[in-house]
């Protein structure tokens, strides 16, 4: 079961994308399950306040449909005791099961993931209705609370299309429902809503989808065009014998050329993967030469997680050219079968590696192999937690 599927079990993904997403809100009850006690709790929200540092507005307070000043962030303790709203951003920056959540459903659905955390009180409003211009699901970590989601009144609002400046719906909500641990609720970009706590206080995640659209799409051919001399190219003066018009013909035809292009939706969708940054970068002592074998041969490593690899055949069968998180390594005199495996998202050992490269010898040749690839933090020594 992967993430995407995770999260909106019993549900079908299909089913979801073809009814809910980025259209309709959902509710989907988990039965009284706590799916979600792995990733976070009072415990570790406790731990990001008392060891952690926060700057505002990566910690702030909402309380009666108003975020709080700065400077109330030093009187936390007692607006908290007042009912006030707490809100922690990125949290998937330093929580490591929150992390690989949102990285592996980064590499799913190809966009932006972020996952924030919040504390309610009971009966106390935080937030004014509003809506969001990123997809939403709600993770509903510890207590209840109740949500009203309306209908959109700007279709797909873009990153800068904020609620401010829109008025909310008169209509009822279209759906109204209460979160139990466990239960997830998705709210497409662009849907009000609103959300109160109810007898106990809650904790929930809430975890963004910053998707793309035609516009980014466009600004990211921009800066494509910017590398060609023509579209930097002066339009004419008044003067000129040539018309702005004609220049502008000009351009249309060689943007038309560019449009054609059988791999420009592949090169988009490249670009859009090279900006997800791995979960897991640092591995010590091991990236410093030291232990990287700790149980000899049977050692079980596994390659980076949630990256895209790209691997490269080198002329005359001399090897490959690995590309993975902005990261190139070049393996030399390596078979085929050893970079079909070695770049899978499961686990393996040592005792795998020299099965896939028959007659090499595990001290001579594999252990260097090996020991470069943990050094450029491409490959990682399990260690009963999965790496990424």
């Amino acid at each position: 079961m992967d993430a995407l599927q995770f999260l909106l079990h019993p549900y079908a993904v299909d089913a979801f994308l073809a009814h809910n997403w980025t259209s309709k809100a959902i509710a989907i009850s988990a039965k009284g399950q706590h799916r979600f006690s792995h990733l976070f709790s009072w415990e570790q929200l406790n731990d990001l306040l008392n060891f952690h540092q926060f700057n505002y507005p990566d910690l702030r307070l909402a309380l009666d449909e108003k975020v709080l000043e700065e400077s109330e962030n030093e009187r936390l303790t007692q607006w908290c005791q007042q009912g006030a709203t707490l809100i922690l951003n990125q949290v998937h920056k330093r929580v490591p099961a929150i992390a690989q959540l949102a990285a592996e459903l980064r590499q799913i659905l190809g966009f932006g993931t972020q996952v924030n955390a919040y504390s309610s009180y009971p009966n106390r409003q935080g937030f004014s209705c509003h809506y969001d211009t990123h997809e939403v699901f709600i993770l509903q970590i510890e207590g209840s609370k109740q949500w009203c989601v309306f209908q959109d009144t700007l279709k797909y609002p873009l990153p800068e299309q904020k609620s401010a400046s829109q008025s909310a719906p008169n209509d009822p909500p279209y759906l109204t429902c209460t979160l139990q641990p466990g239960d997830v609720l998705y709210i497409p970009r662009g849907h009000w809503h609103y959300a109160v706590a109810c007898e106990s206080p809650s904790l929930h995640l809430t975890l963004g989808i910053h998707v793309k659209t035609g516009i980014d799409w466009l600004e990211w051919l921009v800066q494509d065009l910017r590398q060609q001399e023509e579209w930097r190219k002066s339009l004419p003066t008044k003067c000129e014998a040539t018309s702005i018009g004609q220049h502008l013909t000009s351009l249309v035809e060689a943007l038309t050329d560019q449009l054609r292009e059988p791999d420009l939706g592949y090169r988009y969708r490249s670009y859009l993967d090279s900006l997800g940054q791995p979960i897991k970068k640092y591995d010590f002592p091991r990236q410093a030469g030291f232990d990287q074998f700790p149980q000899g041969i049977d050692t079980q490593f596994r390659c980076i997680q949630f990256q895209p690899i790209q691997v490269i055949a080198l002329p005359e069968q001399e090897g490959f050219r690995i590309l993975v998180a902005g990261k190139e390594v070049v393996l030399r005199g390596v078979t085929t079968t050893l970079v079909e495996h070695l770049f899978q998202p499961q686990p393996f050992t040592g005792r795998d590696v020299l099965d896939w490269l028959p007659g090499y010898d595990w001290e001579i040749d594999v252990m260097p192999l090996l020991a470069h690839l943990i050094a450029e933090g491409i490959l990682f020594v399990e260690t009963g937690v999965r790496d990424g």
